[in-house]
């Protein structure tokens, strides 16, 4: 298999093969033929220009206009007038400084004159005129006869030496052609190596990355597509490492989150078989958290499945009308515990009904998982805000936090999967990351607008987008 700096090369020389063939044809294959066609047209156009000068202006009215077109085109211009079928008067024009054709060479004038009464044509032409050791000549010409006047007209021009032009381009473009291939060598050569080594430095840092080298970046500086194609390989290098690293983090969380629970779960089994088995106050308080860490395994568990279905696409909004505000009030009375024991403070802003279309169920995860961000990064004043706007074709959440706020660059990054913006630990280890990419996948597929605002210092601001009225089936 050729590669394709062969076929570069090959390309490149292969067109520069067919310039230099299609110039040899034309300069030294066609040149004659092109010139002795170009000739005949011109003589044939000058002879029937000068017919009708005479017809127009008579035989020696029309001299001066016959010796300028013999002096601008190098013609002989020979005018013959017949008297009862015989000649009378002969008039000829030529350049300056030239001989007279038809008289230094009689044998012209006769051939013109036999193959005029041979004819049956007006005009006639012939390259056919020459004498020994002498250039050729091209004629044209034509006999008139009318009620005025009865008279020949010959025009004739000598040829250029064209095959001394043939061979002196024929010399020049054997040196010529020499050139060009070696220069079409050369060039070739540069043009394919510069446009495959990028390809192979792509192609090699791609093994690489295959071979789990995912810090591996190509250098090429050229603004071109092939520059192009290099800052999108190094991009996606880069996402592919971010992904694996947030996906080493997230199997280190869930690890981490998994193991707390199931060691508490048999911690506190073990103590109820061995110790306050018998004893129904310890008992029932260990059986509780045991229920309580059982959920947030099963919690851990919804999330992963969750977000591997969605990113799958394997979920299908089960569209219905309900209302929204209802819900937000449903949900934020479920904190009521954590408002207790806890001293967070959860306010809710919101119309009296909201009427809303979309999956109820998959809406009240996203306020259940915008929620619980909030919870865990609020401030210290524990304090969460929930706010419902109510607009013409569309509802608005808004779920407002106290917290440190989000850095500006972090803020397109805390909707990727396995993603966490921060290091310390929250007041339940943070989760595993998946909350805010499992709203992202939700709300994308409801086609449903959402974001966030953040301030350093001052807290964070999610909000989300849900339609009014019936949903686009055609976006399903």
């Amino acid at each position: 298999m050729k590669s394709i700096k062969h076929k570069l090369w090959l390309a490149i020389f292969g067109m520069t093969a067919l310039v230099i063939v299609a110039i040899w044809i034309c300069q030294v294959v066609l040149l004659e033929q092109t010139y002795m066609a170009e000739k005949k047209t011109e003589i044939m156009d000058s002879t029937k220009t000068v017919v009708s000068i005479i017809n127009d202006k008579g035989v020696l009215l029309a001299a001066a206009d016959l010796k300028e077109i013999a002096a601008d085109n190098n013609y002989c211009i020979e005018v013959t007038e017949y008297l009862n079928g015989a000649p009378s008067q002969r008039m000829t024009m030529q350049p300056v400084g030239s001989r007279n054709i038809l008289d230094t060479n009689e044998g012209v004038r006769l051939g013109m004159l036999q193959l005029l009464e041979q004819s049956s044509q007006e005009y006639v032409f012939s390259d056919n005129l020459q004498a020994a050791h002498e250039p050729r000549y091209y004629v044209g010409a034509s006999y008139q006869n009318s009620s005025q006047s009865e008279y020949i007209v010959m025009v004739a021009s000598e040829l250029a030496p064209v095959q001394e032009a043939v061979s002196t381009i024929r010399m020049q473009l054997i040196w010529i052609t020499a050139v060009l291939l070696l220069v079409a060598t050369i060039s070739s050569f540069v043009i394919a190596r510069s446009l495959t080594k990028p390809i192979l430095q792509v192609s090699a840092a791609a093994q690489e990355i295959a071979k789990g080298n995912l810090n591996t970046y190509v250098d090429i500086r050229s603004k071109d597509e092939l520059g192009r194609l290099g800052n999108d390989f190094n991009a996606m290098s880069k996402e592919i490492s971010k992904a694996n690293s947030l996906q080493r983090e997230l199997i280190a969380n869930v690890s981490h989150d998994i193991r707390t629970p199931l060691t508490m779960i048999k911690g506190y089994a073990e103590t109820i078989k061995d110790l306050t088995g018998d004893i129904k106050e310890k008992r029932d308080a260990q059986l509780d958290i045991i229920i309580d860490e059982s959920n947030r395994l099963n919690g851990l568990v919804n999330d992963i499945l969750d977000l591997s279905k969605l990113q799958a696409g394997q979920i299908t909004p089960e569209y219905s009308q309900f209302d929204l505000a209802a819900k937000l009030r449903d949900i934020i009375h479920r904190y009521d515990l954590l408002t207790t024991n806890e001293g967070y403070q959860f306010t809710l802003t919101a119309p009296a009904k909201v009427m809303v279309y979309a999956d109820e169920l998959k809406i009240e995860q996203v306020i259940y998982n915008l929620v619980n961000n909030a919870t865990n990064h609020t401030g210290p004043d524990k304090k969460v805000f929930v706010v419902l706007e109510d607009e013409p074709n569309r509802a608005v959440v808004k779920v407002i936090d106290t917290g440190v706020g989000i850095e500006k660059e972090y803020l397109p990054l805390i909707w990727d999967r396995y993603y966490k913006p921060y290091k310390k630990k929250d007041r339940k280890g943070m989760g595993t990351g998946l909350g805010l990419s499992i709203v992202k996948g939700i709300l994308q597929m409801h086609h449903f607008n959402f974001g966030v605002t953040s301030t350093k210092g001052q807290g964070s601001t999610f909000w989300f987008e849900v339609k009014k009225g019936e949903a686009d089936t055609s976006q399903i």
